[in-house]
């Protein structure tokens, strides 16, 4: 490293080590001004998507969060190069309510030779519903967590933790959903001998297991909870979002009329 360089004061933005060139010889992160040149355009959604220099990019936290869910994000949530969170889950959810309301049921139709039940407005009312329902539970997880957990947390830090929680959660959701679509049209396409209904509850019960084992272990070492109080509030969250919030939210955007402006607008 020359001294000219040094006194420039040209630092890694992600180990914070002295920058000689393009890229960071201790971690190999590009230059701020590189960074810079690729942050419009179709660049940087192919970096989103594609990135494993850093391995945060969506698919490499997708796998990470399959293989090890609670230490994948603690580790992000703890992380403050990772900026992404909100990427993650518009990409999460998006996806499984494209497949679950758009991509399927065609899908369904072309093999069949159906009428084409495919719902774009859903995928947007059923987003507005996610959305707002997480502007309405995360400040009342925080200030209960806060008051028994033994850690100091700020509130950013948690609702980073809970866009992140919600990103994986989803995700399971859409592997549940694609598992049980491929089920169906194998089951209707030879002998049916699955109960697709038993099957349907079958996987929503291991999916809701998964979820509530997963959220109870994620905010025991975030706020350093013991396991039986992170149990009993991820148990008392879980019922009001479950049965109260997101089902209050769906009967007030269909009643309110937004449900049907969309479909007016998507057709």
């Amino acid at each position: 490293m020359t001294e000219a360089s040094t006194a420039n004061g040209v630092l890694c933005a992600t180990c914070s080590a002295p920058l000689q060139g393009k890229f960071c010889s201790t971690c190999g992160a590009a230059a701020a001004a590189d960074r810079d040149d690729a942050a419009e355009g179709w660049g940087s959604l192919t970096s989103e998507f594609f990135s494993s220099r850093s391995g945060n990019g969506l698919f490499s936290v997708a796998l990470a969060f399959l293989r090890h869910p609670v230490d994948t994000i603690i580790r992000l949530t703890d992380d403050p190069t990772y900026r992404s969170q909100w990427g993650f889950l518009t990409a999460m959810v998006g996806a499984q309510l494209t497949f679950v309301y758009v991509a399927f049921p065609r899908i369904y139709a072309a093999l069949f030779n159906t009428p084409d039940g495919a719902n774009n407005s859903a995928v947007l009312t059923n987003e507005i519903v996610q959305y707002v329902g997480m502007a309405i539970l995360t400040p009342i997880q925080y200030y209960v967590c806060r008051a028994l957990g033994s850690r100091r947390r700020t509130p950013m830090a948690y609702v980073k933790l809970c866009v992140l929680s919600v990103s994986y959660c989803t995700l399971l959701s859409l592997i549940v959903s694609a598992v049980f679509a491929g089920a169906m049209i194998a089951d209707l396409k030879t002998v049916a001998i699955l109960d697709l209904g038993e099957f349907w509850q079958t996987l929503n019960f291991l999916l809701a297991v998964a979820i509530l084992v997963f959220v109870t272990a994620s905010h025991r070492r975030f706020w350093g909870m013991r396991w039986p109080i992170a149990a009993g509030v991820t148990l008392a969250i879980a019922a009001l979002s479950w049965l109260v919030v997101y089902p209050g939210l769906a009967v007030l955007v269909d009643r309110g009329g937004i449900a049907g402006a969309l479909r007016s607008l998507t057709g």
